[in-house]
């Protein structure tokens, strides 16, 4: 059974790099992907948990 915050959060983060390969993630925490993309030069985008 999911926990509560599970459920109340539907986005996650994951980082892509410049050749469109996802090199960190899915993460449910904007923070970490946002410092995972800083290090390897890379971009956060956003994809829901049910995979849409």
């Amino acid at each position: 059974m999911a926990c509560a915050p599970c459920q109340k959060n539907k986005k996650q983060y994951e980082v892509i790099n410049s050749q469109g390969t996802r090199v960190f993630g899915p993460t449910p925490y904007k923070t970490t992907a946002d410092a995972m993309a800083q290090r390897h030069s890379g971009t956060v985008r956003e994809v829901s948990k049910d995979g849409a």
